[in-house]
C-alpha cells in the first residue's frame, strides 16, 4: 500500500512539474522582452556615439558618462529634472489632499446622490485629455497662467482628481464602519478620523494612487509642452523629446535621456511594488 501511495506522488510530482516548465519558459520570454530593453539603454547610454555607430548592438569598446554630462550641461536637462520633480510632487499632493477628503465622503458619509456623482466621475474619465487642449488653454489664458507652473499644476489636479477620487472611494469602502463609529462615540470629528483612521488602514490604497498619478504626471507630454512655452521652464519630458527630435542620430546622447527619464519610476516601482499590489487588490474586490 505504501508502494502505491509512494508512486501516485512520484507521478502527481512529475506531471506537476512537467506543466510548470512551460510556464516558466513564458515568463523568462516575457521578463527578456522588458529587461532587455532597459539594458540596452543603458549600455548604449555609455557609449561615445562613433562606438555605437561600429557596433550598435556589441558591448561597448568604451565606456563614458559623457551623454549625460552633455544633457546637464548643453542642454538643461538638470534644470528640467528639478522642473518636473516640482510639478509632480506639487500636483500629486494636491490631489491626494483632496481625493482623501472627497473620497471618504462618497464611501461613508450620507452625501446626497453618491452613485450620480460617481458617474459623472467615470464619465469624466472617458474624456482623452488631447480633446481639452484648447478650453482649457483659453480658460489659462484668460487667467494668466499660460506659461506658469501653477496653471499646468492645475490642469493635472483637475484632470486626475476624478480618477483619484474613484479609486479612493473603493478603497476606503473596505475600512470597516464599526472602526469609524467607535471613533466617533469617543469623539473624533472629520479630520481626526481622516488622520488616525483612514489614513493608516487605507495606506495601501492611497501609496497605489501616488505612483499612479505620479506616473502620469511624470511621462505627460502634451499639457506640458503647450502649457510652458519657455524653454528654460520646461519639464523633463518635454525637453528630452526636443532632443530626441534634433539629435535623432546620436542614439546614446537620446538612450541617457530616455533612462534618466525611467529612473524615477523604475525607483518608485521598486519601493511601493508591495503597496501598489495591495492597493489593486482592494480596488478590485470592491
Amino acid at each position: 500500500m505504501a508502494v502505491v501511495e509512494d508512486d501516485v506522488v512520484v507521478s502527481k510530482r512529475i506531471s506537476s512539474s512537467r506543466t510548470q516548465w512551460p510556464i516558466f519558459i513564458a515568463l523568462v520570454v516575457v521578463a527578456a522582452t522588458i529587461v532587455y530593453p532597459l539594458y540596452f539603454v543603458i549600455i548604449t547610454s555609455l557609449r561615445p556615439n562613433a562606438d555605437y555607430l561600429q557596433d550598435p548592438f556589441g558591448l561597448p569598446g568604451e565606456w563614458t558618462l559623457e551623454n549625460y554630462l552633455r544633457l546637464a550641461e548643453t542642454y538643461g536637462v538638470g534644470q528640467a529634472f528639478l522642473n518636473s520633480m516640482f510639478v509632480s510632487a506639487t500636483s500629486v499632493a494636491l490631489v491626494l489632499v483632496l481625493a482623501s477628503l472627497a473620497g471618504f465622503a462618497l464611501a461613508k458619509l450620507p452625501v446626497p446622490g453618491t452613485k450620480y456623482i460617481t458617474a459623472t466621475f467615470v464619465s469624466v474619465m472617458l474624456i482623452p485629455g488631447p480633446v481639452l487642449i484648447i478650453p482649457i488653454y483659453l480658460m489659462l489664458a484668460r487667467l494668466d497662467l499660460v506659461g506658469t507652473y501653477w496653471g499646468l499644476i492645475l490642469v493635472y489636479v483637475a484632470t486626475g482628481l476624478p480618477f483619484a477620487t474613484f479609486f479612493l472611494t473603493l478603497s476606503f469602502r473596505g475600512i470597516p464602519d464599526e472602526v469609524i463609529e467607535a471613533a466617533r462615540i469617543d469623539g473624533a470629528g472629520f479630520f481626526r478620523i481622516m488622520w488616525s483612521i483612514i489614513a493608516p488602514m487605507g495606506s495601501s490604497g492611497v501609496a497605489t494612487l501616488a505612483v499612479l498619478q505620479f506616473l502620469g504626471v511624470w511621462n505627460e507630454l502634451i499639457f506640458a509642452f503647450i502649457l510652458i512655452p519657455e524653454e528654460s521652464m520646461r519639464l523633463l519630458t518635454p525637453t528630452l523629446a526636443s532632443i530626441g527630435e534634433r539629435f535623432l542620430t546620436d542614439q546614446p546622447l537620446v538612450s541617457a535621456g530616455l533612462f534618466i527619464t525611467a529612473s524615477i519610476p523604475l525607483i518608485l516601482l521598486a519601493f511601493a511594488s508591495r503597496y501598489i499590489m495591495q492597493g489593486l487588490q482592494v480596488g478590485v474586490s470592491r
